[in-house]
């Protein structure tokens, strides 16, 4: 990318339970690490961390358990990680596109809802659903 000045992209498929989302978490956190700008003001999270952490909170509202996969994505991401001219790490944006609606209302037997939704039902916190 540095010697050609040219955009490059990275495709990750594969069937259901494959290890997308896992691979998707790597090659972000691996772009993260080999780019570090190095920059960050004492006790604030760096620009890399930021971008890392963004992962658990979507995982939370658009995967769920599925009867293969405990954490199944349930739509789509296209992830930019932007560099600056200087090959240092500079920003990410996503677009997330196919949520699958249906999954809200219906789940196949021994499958659950959306993590967030899941967890906000479930008994854990106590008093939560009459609030």
């Amino acid at each position: 990318m540095m010697q050609s000045g040219c955009n490059q992209s990275i495709l990750i498929t594969g069937e259901s339970g494959a290890g997308k989302t896992e691979n998707t978490k790597k090659v972000i956190s691996y772009f993260a690490t080999i780019c570090s700008s190095g920059k960050r003001k004492e006790g604030e999270a760096s620009l890399e961390d930021k971008i890392v952490q963004t992962n658990p909170v979507l995982e939370a509202w658009g995967n769920a358990k599925t009867v293969r996969n405990d954490n199944s994505s349930r739509f789509g991401k296209f992830i930019r990680i932007h560099f600056n001219s200087s090959g240092k790490l500079s920003g990410a944006d996503m677009v997330v596109y196919l949520l699958e609606k249906s999954r809200l209302t219906y789940q196949q037997p021994l499958e659950r809802c959306y993590h967030a939704f899941y967890n906000l039902m479930s008994d854990q916190v106590p008093d939560l659903k009459e609030k």
